[in-house]
């Protein structure tokens, strides 16, 4: 009986250890992707896809998926305090070409806090992200809810970025042809589109919104690429 114990549990224990190591591998894997490299034609249209709210484990990587398929550059404002455990997948972000943008540490609105609490949910969010990245800069601030004042843009001491199409992907309504639509709809040339990466909807209206869009000509940009292009134009 005790034999059949210890074997049972050296088996438990090796089909753990098989797994660790494959999901290890895997996670290795995606880090070591080449980075998503897009050449931007000024000439043509271009809009860039935003991401908010993130990381969120179960969903942020379905996206980078997709985007990575689609060899999609994107901006993703990442909020300081879901860093924590989710090192490897902020990593992924950074190396597969993407930007990441400040979104505060614990997504309150900037608008009703004071100098200094504007200070140290934007310091503390770089900093939290320093730990992971030591040589990333971020160089876009996207207040929480889009609310902000003139004393919150004083003391940021970073630019805001805001958008020009709410793909209402927040709102839940249960279905991704709603945010299908929006985005198809109000899309035009010099656009930032904002998604939120915690849900399945937005997972699925990318695989449409994306191809859509590029059969329509349209090229994929970060925010500081779009603004790059906007400066020379």
């Amino acid at each position: 009986m005790r034999r059949k114990n210890l074997l049972f549990g050296t088996t438990v224990c090796l089909v753990i250890f098989a797994v660790v190591v494959w999901l290890f591998s895997q996670i290795n894997a995606r880090i070591r992707r080449d980075a998503i490299l897009e050449q931007v034609d000024p000439q043509q249209p271009m809009v860039a896809l935003t991401f908010d709210d993130g990381p969120n484990v179960r969903y942020t990587p379905q996206i980078l998926d997709i985007l990575y398929e689609t060899q999609t550059p994107a901006t993703f404002f990442l909020i300081g305090e879901k860093l924590a455990g989710q090192e490897l997948l902020v990593k992924e972000i950074a190396s597969s070409g993407h930007e990441i943008g400040n979104h505060t540490y614990s997504h309150q609105n900037l608008a009703k806090l004071d100098c200094l609490e504007i200070r140290q949910e934007i310091q503390k969010m770089q900093e939290t992200l320093r730990n992971i990245l030591p040589d990333y800069t971020i160089r876009y601030l996207r207040p929480p809810y889009g609310s902000y004042t003139q004393e919150v843009e004083q003391t940021a001491d970073i630019p805001l970025v805001l958008w020009t199409v709410d793909s209402g992907d927040w709102e839940e309504k249960g279905d991704a042809q709603p945010i299908i639509q929006t985005v198809l709809e109000q899309i035009q040339n010099g656009g930032i589109v904002v998604f939120h990466d915690d849900n399945p909807y937005t997972v699925e209206a990318l695989q449409v919104i994306i191809p859509a869009l590029k059969e329509k000509g349209f090229q994929f940009v970060t925010i500081s690429q779009l603004y790059a292009c906007q400066k020379k134009g």
